[in-house]
């Protein structure tokens, strides 16, 4: 599960950036965003906001160019499909998707790119 960070607001600015806004998960409850060199995919499940790399580990394509369906997203290129509450893929389970940390402010969504 998503990781709840507390920190300050200068801490926050050195390792996070922003990559949308909350209104921007409406209607289709998911987005993607280039930010940085990092596809990333942002949705909302059960309430929680969470996001994955929208990088399909098995040839790049896109995992969020359609919508999620029952729990799981697909990838464009070879259908192959990954569990939306962990990233793994559900047919090669050397495939996992890499979950990004979130900070909410201000209905403003900030990802952390780089693990410290």
């Amino acid at each position: 599960m998503a990781e709840t960070i507390f920190m300050d607001e200068a801490e926050a600015l050195n390792c996070f950036v922003k990559i949308g806004y909350i209104s921007e998960l409406e209607p289709a409850g998911q987005f993607s965003r280039w930010v940085s060199n990092h596809d990333i995919l942002v949705f909302r499940r059960n309430g929680v906001i969470r996001a994955f790399s929208n990088v399909c580990p098995h040839f790049g394509g896109p995992v969020g160019y359609h919508q999620m369906t029952e729990g799981k997203f697909t990838c464009l290129w070879h259908n192959l499909q990954f569990d939306a509450d962990t990233g793994q893929c559900l047919s090669v389970t050397k495939f996992k998707l890499r979950e990004y940390k979130l900070m909410i402010k201000d209905e403003i969504i900030f990802a952390r790119l780089v693990e410290a």
